[in-house]
Formats: structure tokens, C-alpha cells, sequence
């Protein structure tokens, strides 16, 4: 049975390393002939350099439950604990979807792709190469991203140009009483500034 190294040695890396039973390998040591290759990187950047230079050594697939129906998909998925795949998707190489993300039917994710925990992807979406799509973020059906699109945390896409972060309720929180807004809905696009009047001494 062949060796499994996990490249990387952070968070992410610790994470595999349970998953997948391999051992993890800090940048300086050196990789043994016949060791299988788990990428232990989150950064989207760092997986597909790291990809790309161990071609062929990559592990196909880890998978940590059975959540994800018959699809076509490249070597490298990364598939964490809680995450679906409903059918007729398509995944390009080493990708990464993490813990509880939802990638509904039809979606098209291409190569070294990054999607986070909790992330959404409705019906039909299709992310171009090396996007990141951050954690708890939605992205409505039939969007489509181009290449390396960052889609931040808890963002709300409903267009190729169009970000939204969700309406916030701040009703009695300690921020809107400051503010003088304790009783107001607020989209978090929207910024406040305090001026703090200063008496003289």
C-alpha cells in the first residue's frame, strides 16, 4: 500500500490528516519516491502551484461521506464533512469544497477552485478557474463568474458585477444604541460614522 503525505502542515492540513490517514510534510521535508500526494493547503494560489508541480502524484479524490452523486469531476477533489453535490455537476481539478457547502444541480466549478464552509452555490452556476467563494456566502442560479473571482464571506451574488452582503438586524445591539440607531435595519454596505464631540477640559 502506497504512503500518503498531505502537503502543508496548518489547519487545513490536520484536518486531512484525519480524514484522509496520511502525515503531514512541512515545507522543507522531503517528499519519499512512492508517497501518494494530498494537497493540505486552503490558500487557492498555494494549492494549484503546488498542484501543478506534483502532477500525477496528486491523490484522485478525498471524500468524506458519500454526500455527492454520480458527477464528473477531475484528480484532486477535496469533498469535506457535510458537503453536497447534487447531479449534473461538473468539477474541475483540485478543488476544494469544504465542510457543509451546498453545490446544487448543474453547477460547473472549474479548476482550483477554493469553496468554503457554508458557502451556497444554487442551480446552474458556473465559476470560472481558481475562483474563492468565502464561507457563508450564496450564489444565485444560473450566475456565472469569470476566472479567479473572490466572492467574500457572507455575500449575497446575484450577478456576474453584482455583490450583496445580506440586510443586518442591529435592533438593540450595542453598536446601533452607540450610534444612535437602535432602532433601524441596516445593510451592512452602509457605513456610520461617529463623531465624538470632545468638551474642553
Amino acid at each position: 500500500m502506497a504512503r500518503t503525505v498531505i502537503l502543508g502542515n496548518g489547519g487545513y492540513a490536520k484536518i486531512l490528516a484525519c480524514q484522509a490517514r496520511g502525515e503531514c510534510l512541512d515545507k522543507d521535508d522531503p517528499i519519499p519516491d512512492d508517497a501518494d500526494i494530498l494537497i493540505g493547503v486552503g490558500d487557492k494560489d498555494k494549492r494549484r502551484e503546488l498542484y501543478l508541480k506534483h502532477r500525477g502524484r496528486v491523490v484522485g479524490t478525498v471524500a468524506d461521506t458519500a454526500n455527492f452523486v454520480a458527477m464528473n469531476h477531475g484528480d484532486g477533489l477535496h469533498l469535506m464533512a457535510g458537503a453536497i453535490i447534487q447531479p449534473g455537476c461538473a468539477i474541475g481539478e483540485n478543488v476544494l469544497i469544504n465542510f457543509g457547502a451546498l453545490i446544487d444541480h448543474d453547477c460547473n466549478i472549474g479548476d482550483h477552485c477554493v469553496i468554503s464552509p457554508g458557502a451556497i452555490l444554487c442551480g446552474s452556476v458556473t465559476l470560472g478557474e481558481g475562483c474563492f467563494v468565502g464561507a457563508g456566502a450564496i450564489i444565485i442560479q444560473e450566475v456565472t463568474l469569470p476566472d479567479e473571482t473572490f466572492v467574500p464571506a457572507g455575500t449575497l451574488v446575484v450577478g456576474p458585477d453584482d455583490f450583496r452582503k445580506p440586510v443586518r438586524d442591529v435592533r438593540g445591539s450595542r453598536a446601533a444604541k452607540a450610534l444612535g440607531l437602535e432602532d433601524t435595519v441596516l445593510l451592512e454596505e452602509h457605513t456610520f460614522e461617529k463623531r465624538v464631540e470632545h468638551s474642553p477640559d
